[in-house]
């Protein structure tokens, strides 16, 4: 984008009109030259940025990925230590359930065979009560 530039005077008597045009050529040269530098300079600048982000990104991604690996071994270890307990657990509550339930039942058949003796015997001596008085 050329800048007007207003020549002094004094250049203006020293200079003809073509030496003027030219001069003011060079500048406007110059201005574009030193503008192309700086925008190549800032676009070198901004790319070793971007290649730095990336690398940065990639090895943040990587990082990331490697502790959520590392979580997730850390977790499942201790959810298998967890289920081997709670089966284990379990394994001891449902024998010591077992136990109970076998010596309620041995309990029970005891006294079920108490009422069932007791009741035979008192039948039995109903019967025998009742044929002595039918023979008489």
């Amino acid at each position: 984008m050329p800048v007007g530039i207003k020549i002094p005077p004094a250049l203006r008597k020293v200079f003809d009109d073509d030496a003027e045009t030219a001069f003011v050529d060079v500048l406007n040269q110059l201005q574009n030259d030193q503008r192309n530098g700086v925008e190549r300079a800032l676009e070198m600048h901004l790319n070793a940025f971007r290649e730095y982000l990336d690398r940065r990104l990639v090895e943040a991604r990587s990082e990331t990925d490697k502790r959520f690996a590392e979580f997730d071994i850390k977790m499942e270890k201790r959810f298998a230590e967890t289920d081997s307990k709670m089966e284990k657990g379990f394994a001891e509550a449902d024998t010591k359930m077992e136990r109970r339930l076998a010596e309620y039942h041995r309990a029970t058949l005891r006294w079920m065979f108490t009422f069932f003796m007791g009741t035979v015997l008192t039948f039995l001596g109903f019967l025998i009560t009742f044929m002595q008085i039918t023979a008489k």
